[in-house]
Formats: C-alpha cells, structure tokens, sequence
C-alpha cells in the first residue's frame, strides 16, 4: 500500500503557517495601536516623539536579529539615497502617534483611513494621474462617513485634529514616494529597514525636544517611571518591531488581496475596541459614519480587485503590500491607512 501524504492543515482556504503569519500581522497591528494608547492614557507617558524614538531603537535590534538568522541579506546602499526617505518614514510615524496621543482611537483611525482619498488627490496634482468614476464614488462615500462620525465625536479638538491632518499628509507623501525609492533601489522591506531605522531613531530623537517637553515638572525627565509603565512601553516597542515583520512575513506567503481584508478586519477591530476599552463615544451618528466609511473602503478594495484582475494575474510581493508601507508603531490597514 503506497503512503499518502498528509495533507495540511487549512483554515478558510489557507494553511496553516499563513494562518499564523495572518494571526501574528493582526495581533501586532492592532496591539501597538492599543498599547501606544495604553502608555498615554493610563500612564501619562505623553511623549509620542519620544516613545517612537524607542520602536525605532527596538526596531533597529530585532532587525540585526532577523539578519543574523539569515531572513534577509544586506544590500550595499549609500545611506545619503535612504535618508530622504527615512526623513519622510519619521515624519508620517511621529505625526501618527501625536495623532493617537491627543485623539480618541475612533477619531484616530478614521483619519487614517482618509489616506487613500488623499494620495488619489496627490497623483492627481502631482503626476496627473486620475482613477476611474466608480472609485471616485467610493471614495466620496469614504469622505461622507468619516466627516459624519467625526461631527458627532465629541472628543475632537485642536491640537489632536492638527496631528491628525499632519499624519495624514506625511503618511500620503510617504506612499507615493517609498515605492518608487524602493523599486529604484532593488531593495525588499527588511533590506531598506535596515537603513531606515537606525537613521529615523537618530532623526526622531533630533526631533524630540522640539515635539516633547524634556526638562519642567511635566517632562520627560521629572517622569517617575513605574514597573508597569515600563513594560508597557516595552510592549510596544516589540509590537512595533513585530509590525514590520509580520507584514513582510504575511506579504511572502499571500497575495495583496488577502492582506487587504486582513486590513479590513483590523480596522474594525480597532475601532470596537476602542469604544469597548477606552469608553469612547458610541452615539448612532458615530456608528453610521463608521459603517459607510467601511464601506466605501470594501466598495473601493472590490473595485481595485476586478481591475487588478483584468490587467494581470495577482502575484506574491516579497518587498511590501500594496501600500509600499512597512508601518512602525502605527496600525496597517492596507488602503485604509495605511
């Protein structure tokens, strides 16, 4: 009797390695949302410039790890031809985490998920590039949610909604220009992180006497560090390492199309949550706001899908997803943030 080979494991159409890598993105994506959250909420760690400093300092160590087990092999690159985007890199997650410091996770989100309407409106000015008339209303309809859900946020104010609109433009600029920078340098995510991190932990330190507040009665170092605030900032400066690998990680063994509904997944997640763990406001205009918002976003990713579909056959992306974004301390949500 000839052996069989067992077959794998799967789950909905996948197995089960992908499965994990899927479980690993989605636990880190939205945890470091959550746990950036919890250092400012619960432990007054209010020093987001800062705070990024550590991922990318964390990000920078657990990069050196990954290379020593041999999961990528450094390319010779002149650190100059990084550093313009390692600049926008740390603009785009600075802006984001002051965002998420001075803003409700909902409020948060929602801005993010302006992102795609908003880098349609870039390639538009800046490349003449226009999108067809059925992503046009998608997109209308992800703007009508979010400024429905944002009228009836009663937590939105100034400073919150000026880091927010920052984080949205530099997170915008940062696509359009990290995909072509990386596919000119023939470089995968792991290999420009390599760069890009140990660059953006010096840079955003530069940055942080200017965002954060050092010295005073309310500084960084008058702060008295307690045991839990200490882990807690040390979680997330692990999930913001564990972004950066479990999406190239998921991007290697799936195609665009199922990490973008794995992006879908987080966002509503993120948003539950935050009503459930942070007591934000749930009113029914809110909701509604959310609810078209999300659809805009499934409307926009099926039309996308069906035109992807009809110019080529969907392939593996070992360098990104289909943002280009290998996010640090901020949640991906691939053409939702992203």
């Amino acid at each position: 009797m000839s052996s069989q080979q067992k077959k794998p494991i799967e789950f909905m159409g996948f197995d089960s390695v992908t499965v994990s890598l899927m479980s690993f993105n989605f636990v880190s994506a939205v945890g470091i949302v959550f746990a950036n959250k919890y250092v400012f909420h619960t432990y007054g760690y209010n020093f987001a410039c800062f705070v990024t400093s550590l991922h990318f300092v964390t990000t920078t160590v657990g990069g050196r790890v990954c290379l020593a087990l041999g999961m990528y092999k450094v390319k010779e690159l002149n650190p100059m031809d990084v550093l313009p985007i390692t600049v926008s890199f740390c603009c785009f997650v600075v802006f984001n985490n002051l965002s998420l410091q001075h803003n409700s996770v909902g409020f948060y989100q929602l801005m993010k998920v302006l992102t795609t309407p908003v880098v349609v409106v870039l390639q538009k000015i800046l490349y003449n590039i226009d999108v067809e008339h059925n992503l046009q209303i998608c997109l209308g309809v992800i703007c009508c949610g979010v400024a429905i859900a944002t009228v009836s946020d009663m937590s939105v104010n100034f400073a919150g909604t000026f880091w927010a609109i920052m984080g949205l433009v530099s997170t915008a600029f940062y696509q359009l220009q990290v995909s072509q920078r990386q596919k000119n340098l023939k470089v995968n995510a792991l290999q420009l992180l390599h760069y890009q991190a140990p660059q953006a932990a010096a840079v955003v330190m530069v940055m942080t006497p200017f965002l954060d507040k050092v010295t005073g009665p309310d500084g960084i170092l008058a702060y008295e560090m307690t045991s839990g605030a200490f882990m807690a900032i040390a979680v997330a400066c692990v999930l913001a390492f564990c972004v950066n690998l479990s999406t190239f990680l998921v991007i290697g063994h799936t195609n665009p199309v199922s990490y973008q509904v794995l992006g879908h997944f987080k966002l509503v997640l993120i948003l539950i949550a935050g009503v459930v763990m942070f007591g934000e406001d749930s009113n029914v205009i809110r909701l509604t706001g959310m609810v078209m918002a999300f659809c805009g976003i499934l409307g926009y990713s099926e039309i996308k899908r069906k035109i992807n579909v009809g110019n080529q056959a969907p392939s593996r992306q070992q360098d990104r997803g289909e943002d280009g974004v290998p996010l640090v301390s901020v949640s991906g949500t691939p053409k939702s943030d992203r």
